[in-house]
């Protein structure tokens, strides 16, 4: 019934809704993409001239310092997910065994997603260098280990290994521990269950948070600008906003350091989805999470040891590097009461106007792009699952293609494309620049959440709703509409989140007389004002932590509710 229901309810609204919503896909996803690789095989198509095909990729990629780079990029992507798994898996499996008992520690490894990667890289500074927080207090310092390949790495992984954490303490709930305790009594060794029966079981959680893990890393700016600058290591990312900053201006050098960086992106991503062939796994039934701990009280105790030193060294360390920063009147001053204060915080909202008008130009961006984010995703979400057609599939890729897409090439590709002067009318330089940019990287969180959740959804209420009369926006509107509210809240709060502390995008096409928050709060390290930084920065955590922590409370809402 509900092929034919849906076959015949087709018209001209739904014409309308799809070709709007696969335009605005191709104008926010597809064109940025086309013109880095149009611009990178044609470098005079500015000039709407094809001369010279192909001639700018040659000197480039025989660059020894691109070269180097890019092996840079993809070391520093391999060794942020290594550590960053050893890491999170490690206190998946020991908050697993936890039953409720860990759930503080799901809370605090949180934080340091909220944390701006570039932020926290200023607070492992302020830490271990010489004279830091650390030799003050302690009377040594760990910057001759700080200022390598390695520290960058580390503080990469202290950042982004949650995202690995979460999916794999998700993935240990749904198998559960009955595998492991059936190992355990035929005598297999801890080592051996460990390699032979968890691993494999949640493989496919861990690949999959990877691959973000890995595309995070290689077009994080922050870290390589402030880090890698400092030790003379050169990435991908910084070499492309060198290109883009230093005159004269290299938009073709650019792009095809944008095409090396999408196909580096989307390498791994082949890679992952040939890793999770081979590693998918599926269990008979879900398993409910335990309510008590799992282990002797021995066991217990030295499992919260290691879990709290984990959130020490990522979450206490940090934030407290950033709160002691920003009270400190003077950074020559040392550690004494004498010097710290909170004048920075009272400051930063009465004498620094420009910071108000940052924080207010971040909120009205962060929530325009999640308005927008979400109204796709809500029709794409019908176009992709329930008014199926031959262009679902493409429309289906082009909104999941963001995952793959590092931050930088988005901004340069809307540069190359915008910044042309035969378009009679363009966004750049304007307010609409930035919504595009930030509507691109953020549009696959809501797609993806909306369309997981109309999958679930019966299709009775539809076809019932057909059958007496409705029609396709009354489908939407007042049939699944409703149902879908709660996560279409959860998933704009998580992107309005993230978009207001979004500095990539921000730093390279925020127009003459416009800050965000990111880019007050970069432009006054650059400054020196470390104080007003990080206490911008708390403010920034502060406001991203409400309204994720407010988005989930909203979806958890609906689950109790049996949507």
């Amino acid at each position: 019934m509900s092929a034919s229901v849906t076959k015949t309810s087709g018209g001209a609204i739904r014409a309308s809704l799809f070709f709007a919503t696969m335009g605005l896909a191709f104008v926010v996803v597809a064109l940025p993409i086309l013109s880095i690789i149009l611009f990178a095989i044609f470098p005079q198509l500015n000039e709407l001239s094809l001369a010279g095909a192909f001639g700018n990729l040659t000197p480039h990629l025989g660059d020894p310092r691109l070269v180097q780079a890019v092996f840079n990029s993809v070391a520093l992507g391999i060794s942020v997910c290594a550590l960053s798994t050893l890491l999170a898996v490690t206190a998946a499996i020991l908050r697993g065994k936890l039953g409720r008992g860990g759930a503080i520690w799901d809370l605090c490894f949180l934080v340091p997603f909220l944390i701006p990667p570039f932020t926290g890289s200023f607070a492992w500074i302020q830490l271990g260098q010489r004279n830091g927080f650390i030799e003050q207090i302690l009377g040594f310092n760990i910057s001759a280990v700080l200022y390598t390949f390695f520290g960058i790495a580390a503080v990469m992984a202290l950042n982004l290994f949650p995202i690995i954490y979460f999916t794999t303490s998700s993935a240990l709930q749904i198998v559960g521990q009955r595998y492991d305790e059936v190992a355990r009594v035929f005598g297999a060794t801890p080592m051996r269950r460990l390699f032979r029966i968890l691993l494999p079981l949640v493989g496919t959680a861990i690949v999959s948070s990877n691959l973000l893990v890995f595309i995070m890393t290689v077009e994080e700016f922050g870290t390589a600008e402030i880090l890698g600058r400092r030790v003379g290591i050169d990435f991908v990312v910084t070499y492309i906003h060198e290109k883009l900053t230093d005159w004269p201006i290299d938009l073709p050098g650019a792009s095809v350091l944008s095409l090396i960086l999408i196909l580096i992106a989307l390498g791994a991503y082949s890679l992952h989805m040939q890793l999770m062939r081979r590693t998918a796994i599926s269990v008979d039934e879900v398993q409910t999470p335990p309510g008590a701990s799992q282990r002797d009280s021995l066991g217990t105790a030295l499992s919260h040891v290691a879990l709290g030193i984990l959130a020490l060294v990522a979450v206490a360390l940090p934030l407290l590097s950033i709160l002691l920063s920003a009270m400190m009147q003077r950074m020559s001053g040392g550690l004494v009461w004498s010097n710290l204060n909170f004048n920075a915080f009272i400051e930063l909202f009465t004498t620094h106007e420009e910071a108000l008008g940052a924080i207010g130009t971040s909120l009205h961006l962060a929530t325009v792009t999640a308005l927008v984010t979400v109204t796709i995703g809500v029709l794409a979400a019908f176009f992709i699952v329930r008014w199926r057609s031959v262009l679902s599939g493409p429309l289906d890729f082009l909104l999941t293609l963001p995952n793959a897409l590092p931050a930088m090439t988005v901004a340069v590709g809307l540069i190359l494309v915008w910044n042309q002067v035969f378009w009679p009318w363009s966004p750049y330089n304007t307010w609409w620049v930035m919504l595009l940019a930030y509507t691109c990287i953020m549009l696959p969180y809501p797609v993806r959440m909306i369309t997981s959740t109309l999958r679930q959804l019966p299709m009775s209420m539809q076809d019932a709703a057909v059958v007496y009369g409705a029609s396709d926006l009354g489908v939407i509107l007042r049939v699944n509409g409703p149902a879908l509210l709660g996560v279409s809240v959860a998933s704009g709060f998580i992107v309005f989140s993230i978009a207001s502390r979004e500095l990539v995008t921000s730093l390279l096409l925020t127009p003459p007389g416009f800050e965000t928050v990111s880019t007050f709060v970069f432009h006054q390290f650059d400054q020196g004002s470390v104080n007003t930084a990080m206490a911008m920065s708390l403010v920034s955590v502060m406001i991203s932590g409400s309204f994720i922590a407010l988005g989930n409370y909203l979806n958890g809402l609906r689950f109790k509710k049996g949507q």
